[in-house]
């Protein structure tokens, strides 16, 4: 039994701002959406961070067997210097390659490591990409000249990063610039849109997939205007004027929603899922500087102590390894996006480090001392409540890829890597930070109306699609199918097949197999990184 399956991937979308805004009346499409499909919290990757999350949805594995772990990355175990990541790091076949072996067509709309895109029967055009790459990052070749050609209103330099723009955001907002912040999100979402329009209308894919982004990033940097909770008692003009804005665009992506929905028709299954939830945060952890005084750091001449407080989710300026002096160094952390620390081992990643026979004792050691000595010196409370090890998170061929340990702080924020006087300090407004519990909603032929589900996991959205699909599950995907998601009829016509497993990733199958970046493309995206403190 087959049907066309939309997935409509809504980044970093919470039921704690969706609920509000269709009560408010800003989202009214949703909520008959909502109501007449079902719905279900959607458990993200440790840590609930991006690339490895929606890695996970569209190949149906973890992070430790396909690869990816953070929008930065070593690029393989033995690598010094860590880079963008890319599509030749995704280690397992993905949703779009499986229906193409299975003859069926596909189409994949701005996903993160998808740049340079894979040959499939289908279309993909990858997110996180510069304007200037993006023809030739996309698949088929000649797809971006096409939709210049029959989109009306296409404009390229729209749909892909802008520079500028996302510089805007480095360092935090101040609160007049919101407006122009919101605008760009709010044309990029347009363009992606009519891509998709232009797909379903002309291409007619079985398998439809998009991620509009814009809502991750109003939420990083105008939580405090979307969290219920934080609402004031007495808000200024100003206050409700950047709300508003905010909710234009929530509106726009409402229309979006119907259109397609309208556009994909009876018989279509639409899922709307997010990669991850969101909360606020309101500290700075400053993990470097704790590891510095515990003696495992040892910071380079360069590194100068951060002073002022940040408005970004740690201070946005340009970081580096050769911040710390490696051979004094046993413990850094290198980015502010996945909460890692990674532990120094001579002959791993270089010379320097600790004794490898002494790795699993220092380790724990590591575990136990920012469990019960990373405090608030303030109240005592630790600042860090859990610690996970790389075996215990990311078991898999790609494990080594992976930070030795991944902490979860306090108030559910990222740490900050820069050096500081203090451990912790306070945020001078609440951010909004990254959650582990996402969104599911579904509707369509075949879904139960008005069911709430029970809470899944991004890897069972792999194997829930390809079943609607009609196309077998291959052995080796981690996440179960739905089942209780639709209607027992649908089940009874249509009982879960499972077939071989994924076949094995071959880096020819790339559209570019040969040079496909440079350093003016490079610093593009890590401005955006920065813009939103996942690096520093």
């Amino acid at each position: 039994m087959s049907r066309p399956i939309i997935l409509f991937g809504l980044d970093g979308a919470t039921f704690t701002v969706l609920d509000d805004l269709v009560r408010r009346g800003v989202m009214p499409f949703l909520g008959e959406f909502i109501q007449t499909g079902a719905r279900g919290t959607l458990k993200s990757t440790i840590p609930p961070l991006t690339p490895p999350a929606w890695t996970t949805f569209v190949t149906g594995r973890s992070p430790g067997h396909h690869g990816i772990f953070n929008f930065y990355q070593y690029e393989d175990a033995v690598s010094s210097c860590p880079r963008i990541v890319t599509s030749r790091q995704v280690r397992c076949e993905t949703l779009w390659s499986i229906v193409s072996r299975a003859s069926k067509r596909c189409g994949s709309l701005n996903f993160v490591a998808h740049s340079p895109a894979p040959k499939v029967n289908g279309t993909i055009v990858p997110g996180w990409v510069p304007w200037r790459w993006v023809k030739k990052h996309s698949h088929p070749e000649g797809v971006i000249d096409l939709f210049q050609n029959e989109i009306p209103g296409f404009d390229l330099r729209e749909l892909a990063m802008d520079f500028k723009e996302e510089e805007k955001a480095v360092a935090g907002n101040e609160l007049e610039d919101y407006d122009g912040w919101i605008d760009v999100h709010v044309r990029r979402e347009k363009q992606w849109f009519r891509c998709l329009k232009h797909l379903l209308t002309e291409d007619r894919p079985d398998l439809l997939g998009i991620v509009f982004d814009g809502v991750d990033k109003l939420q990083h940097l105008l939580w405090q205007f979307l969290d219920p909770a934080c609402q004031p008692d007495h808000p200024s003009e100003q206050f409700l004027s950047t709300r508003s804005r905010c909710w234009e665009y929530f509106s726009f992506v409402d229309g979006f929603l119907k259109e397609t929905v309208k556009l994909a028709g009876k018989d279509a299954m639409v899922l709307i899922a997010s990669d991850h939830g969101f909360t606020g945060t309101t500290e700075i952890v400053y993990i470097n500087s704790w590891l510095a005084d515990q003696g495992y750091l040892a910071w380079s001449d360069r590194a100068t102590p951060e002073s002022r407080a940040s408005q970004g989710l740690g201070a946005a300026h340009p970081y580096h390894l050769t911040h710390m002096d490696p051979e004094k160094t046993k413990a850094f952390a290198s980015s502010a996006s996945n909460n890692g620390i990674h532990i120094s081992v001579a002959g791993v990643r270089g010379e320097h480090g600790i004794d490898p026979g002494e790795y699993e004792s220092f380790r724990d050691e590591l575990s136990r001392k920012l469990l019960t000595e990373c405090v608030d010196p303030e109240s005592n409370e630790p600042l860090v409540t859990r610690v996970w090890t790389r075996d215990e998170v990311f078991s898999g061929p790609q494990m080594q890829l992976a930070p030795d340990l991944t902490l979860e702080l306090r108030d559910g924020g990222f740490f900050s890597v820069l050096r500081s006087d203090v451990v912790v300090k306070p945020r001078v407004a609440v951010m909004g930070c990254h959650h582990p519990d996402g969104v599911l909603i579904a509707r369509g032929n075949g879904i139960r109306a008005g069911t709430t589900l029970s809470p899944t996991h991004l890897l069972d959205i792999a194997p829930t699609a390809l079943y609607a699909l009609g196309v077998p599950i291959p052995e080796d995907l981690e996440g179960t199918v739905i089942q209780e998601m639709f209607t027992q009829e649908f089940r009874n016509d249509a009982p879960v097949e499972f077939g071989p497993a994924t076949t094995a990733v071959d880096e020819s199958t790339s559209t570019h197999p040969a040079d496909f970046a440079d350093e003016e493309s490079e610093a593009q995206v890590l401005m955006r990184l920065k813009a939103l403190g996942y690096i520093e």
